[in-house]
């Protein structure tokens, strides 16, 4: 029996809140800045990256999301380190979002596309000509007539 299958009321509720929405597909979607992923929502059996942070060092751990649920006004993830096969569980407060929160939990397809992105922007705010006009805009001219007319 999966976690939240104890706990049907969660979704509901919170879900009117915008903070903890569960699928049937096993998507979870949380509205926390903890979670970088494409829209909040993240799957269990999926790998991500989990970063915990002290006071003194960070460590990373590539792990697996083995289970979410909501109790006590805090979500719980269960997780399980891949290199280790070790499982331990993280936890944050959900409806007091803005309290420091120790780790992050980053999605690799999300990372990928904020870097891309990033690199994509950077490469061309460089680009632009002195008219403003992005180097990456189309300078193809469309006429009227049927016919598909290129100018270079």
């Amino acid at each position: 029996m999966r976690t939240e299958d104890k706990n049907k009321y969660d979704s509901t509720i919170l879900g009117l809140n915008n903070l903890y929405v569960v699928d049937n597909e096993g998507n979870y979607y949380i509205n926390l800045p903890a979670i970088m992923a494409t829209d909040k929502t993240i799957k269990r059996n999926n790998t991500y990256l989990l970063i915990v942070h002290s006071d003194k060092n960070s460590k990373m751990y590539p792990v697996i999301l083995l289970d979410v649920y909501f109790e006590d006004g805090f979500v719980h993830l269960n997780v399980q380190d891949i290199r280790t096969q070790k499982k331990f569980a993280i936890d944050h407060c959900i409806e007091c979002a803005e309290t420091k929160c120790t780790w992050r939990l980053i999605d690799m397809d999300y990372l990928n596309e904020l870097l891309d992105y990033k690199t994509i922007k950077s490469f061309c705010g460089k680009c632009d000509d002195p008219n403003g006009n992005s180097i990456a805009e189309s300078k193809t001219k469309y006429s009227s007539d049927d016919l598909l007319e290129l100018e270079f």
